[in-house]
C-alpha cells in the first residue's frame, strides 16, 4: 500500500514530500520500487545525510554536506531520479537559509517530475513550511512483509536447512504475528535472537519474539505493557457490562467481518472512586485474550518523548502495530482537555484533536478502554456516538454486589465465605465500595495474625465497620455523578441506582 502511496505521488508530480518513518533503509528501498515502475527503468534514487553528502549509489557529489548546497546541487540535475534526504529534523531549527532553499526546490521542483522525499522520525515542520509540502506517514512492516522477512531470517542461519524443514504454516504465522509492531530493523533482530543457536523452530521462539515486543512497547516512552490476570467473572456485580462484554466476545475474530461487523471501538467507564473502573479495563484484555497496553498521559506532556502531539501520534502508531490489543487511558479527563483547555487552545488542545480524529475515523482492532472519575469536564465531542460505544457507569456497589466482592476477597485471602454469615456483612458495609471493602478483608487478616488467632466474624466485621467510606466524606460529591450519570449512562450494575439498601 506504501510503495502505491510513494508511486502516486510521483506520477501526480508532487515535489516535496516529508516521510514521517524511523526507517531509513526500507523507505529509500520503496522510493526506489515505486520510481522504477513509474520512470520505467531501474531508479536509483540520490541520496543526502549530513555525513556523506549527496550520492548516487557510489557516486559522491563533492561538497554536499552542507543541505543547503545538496538541494541546489540536485536542482541542477538533469537526471530525473527522486531524492531521499535524511537528518533535516537535525539541520532545519534556525537555519533560515534551508528555509529559503526550500521553498525554491518547490517552485522549482513543480513542472517537472522530480521528487525530494525528506525521511524524519518525527513532524519538524514550521506552519509557514507545511503548505508546500506533501505528508506521508509510512506505517510499519505489514504481516506479508513480516513474513518475507522471517524466510531471509532463516536463511542466513547457520542451521537454516533444518529450521527450514521444522517451520509449519502455522508457526510462521505465529512468528510473523508476534512481530507485528516492529520496525524492519526490529524485526530482523528479533527473528534472529528468536533462532539464534537452535536447530528447530518452535513455539518457544514465538515466546521470545513476544518478550523483544514487550521491550519495543515500553521504549516507546508513553506506553507500558500491563500484565492483567483480572478476570471478568472476578468482579462482583457488574452484570450490564459483563453481558455486553460477552455479546462482544468474539467480535477481533476473522470470522466476524464475514457478518459486515467491525471491531468496537472502546468504552468509557466512568464513576465513583474505588468502585473498580481501572480493574474493569484490565478484566477486558484478559476475557478477550488481548494485551493491554496502558498509555501514560503524564509522559505525553512531559517532553521525555518529544512533543505532546508527536508523543500521542507515536503511542497510536504502536497500538495499531500491536493490535488487536486493549488501549487502557486511566482518568482521561486528567490528560485530555477539558472544554476550558480546548477554547484556550495549546497543546492540550491539538491532542484532543488528533485523539478525537483517531478514535473517529480508526479502523486498526484497537479497543479503548477509558476511565474518568469527572467525566462531566470533557469536552462533548468526546462523549458523543462513533467515538465510544459505550459509557458506562459504575456507581457504589448494591447489597448482593457487596456479598460477591466481599466473597472473592476473602477466597484469594485463604477464607471461606461459606463460614460467615455475609448476608450479615454485606448489609453492614452499606455505603462502601470495592476498595474499601477489599482493605477491611485484608485489615482483618492483618489483626487475625498479629493476635495468632482466626478471622472471627466479629473481628471482621469491626474491621470492615472501622473503614470510613469514601461516600460519607464525599456525599455531595457522589450524588452529583450519580445525577449526572442517571440519564446520560448506561449502568454497569442492574440496580446501581438502588445502592443504598
Amino acid at each position: 500500500m506504501v510503495v502505491q502511496d510513494i508511486q502516486k505521488l510521483l506520477e501526480t508530480r508532487a515535489s516535496l514530500v516529508y516521510v514521517v518513518s524511523e526507517e531509513e533503509e526500507r523507505v529509500e528501498k520503496i522510493v526506489a520500487s515505486a520510481a522504477s515502475k513509474v520512470l520505467g527503468k531501474s531508479a536509483v534514487p540520490y541520496t543526502w545525510s549530513c555525513l556523506e553528502g549527496l550520492r548516487k549509489g557510489t557516486e559522491v557529489i563533492d561538497a554536499t554536506t552542507d543541505p543547503v548546497r545538496a538541494l541546489a546541487a540536485y536542482l541542477k540535475i538533469k537526471d530525473s531520479s527522486p531524492l531521499v534526504f535524511k537528518d533535516l529534523h537535525l539541520v532545519l531549527d534556525g537555519n533560515a537559509p534551508l528555509v529559503r532553499q526550500l521553498k525554491e526546490c518547490a517552485r522549482i521542483l513543480r513542472p517537472s517530475r522530480r521528487t525530494v522525499f525528506f525521511v524524519c522520525p518525527h513532524m519538524v515542520l514550521s506552519s509557514e513550511l507545511l503548505p508546500i509540502f506533501r505528508v506521508v506517514d509510512v506505517p510499519l512492516p505489514t504481516f506479508d512483509e513480516l513474513s518475507r522477512m522471517l524466510d531471509g531470517a532463516i536463511d542466513i542461519m547457520p542451521e537454516a536447512k533444518s529450521l527450514r524443514q521444522s517451520v509449519t504454516p502455522d508457526l510462521k504465522a505465529k512468528l510473523a504475528r508476534a512481530a507485528l509492531g516492529f520496525t524492519a530493523y526490529e524485526a530482523l533482530d528479533a527473528f534472529r535472537s528468536a533462532l539464534m543457536n537452535r536447530d528447530a523452530v518452535t513455539i518457544e521462539c514465538v515466546d521470545a519474539v513476544l518478550a523483544e515486543k514487550r521491550a519495543m512497547v515500553e521504549k516507546s516512552g508513553v506506553l507500558e505493557f500491563v500484565t492483567s490476570e483480572t478476570g471478568t467473572w472476578e468482579i462482583g456485580g457488574l452484570f450490564n457490562l459483563k453481558k455486553w462484554l460477552s455479546e462482544r466476545g468474539e467480535a477481533f475474530s476473522p470470522d466476524v467481518a464475514k457478518y459486515g461487523l467491525k471491531p468496537p471501538k472502546g468504552i468509557l467507564v466512568m464513576g465513583v472512586s474505588g468502585c473498580g473502573k481501572s480493574l474493569a479495563v484490565k478484566a477486558i484484555a484478559t476475557y478477550w485474550k488481548l494485551p493491554l497496553l496502558r498509555l501514560d498521559m503524564g509522559r505525553v506532556y512531559d517532553g521525555l518523548a518529544g512533543l505532546p502531539e508527536e508523543a500521542m501520534r507515536k503511542a497510536i502508531k504502536t497500538a495499531e502495530a500491536v493490535a488487536p490489543c486493549v488501549l487502557w487511558i486511566d482518568e482521561i479527563e486528567a490528560g485530555i482537555a477539558n472544554q476550558k483547555q480546548k477554547a484556550a487552545g495549546g497543546s492540550e488542545s491539538r491532542v484532543l484533536a488528533l485523539f478525537l480524529t483517531w478514535m473517529q475515523e480508526k479502523t486498526a482492532p484497537v479497543f479503548v478502554g477509558a476511565t474518568a472519575n469527572e467525566v462531566e469536564v470533557l469536552p462533548p465531542e468526546v462523549l458523543r456516538k462513533g467515538r465510544f460505544d459505550e459509557l458506562f457507569y459504575l456507581g457504589l456497589p448494591t447489597k448482593e454486589e457487596r456479598k460477591e466482592i466481599l466473597s472473592i476477597h476473602m477466597r484469594k485471602l485463604h477464607l471461606d465465605p461459606d463460614q460467615y454469615d455475609m448476608d450479615y456483612l454485606a448489609a453492614s458495609t452499606e455505603g462502601h465500595n470495592g476498595a474499601e471493602l477489599e482493605q477491611g478483608v485484608v485489615s482483618a487478616v492483618f489483626e487475625a495474625r498479629a493476635q495468632d488467632a482466626k478471622v472471627t466474624e466479629h473481628l471482621l466485621a469491626n474491621c470492615l465497620r472501622n473503614v470510613v467510606p469514601l461516600s460519607r466524606t464525599m456525599r455531595e460529591r457522589i450524588e452529583k455523578i450519580e445525577a449526572w450519570a442517571r440519564d446520560r449512562a448506561m449502568k454497569a450494575s442492574l440496580t446501581v441506582f438502588d445502592s443504598r439498601n
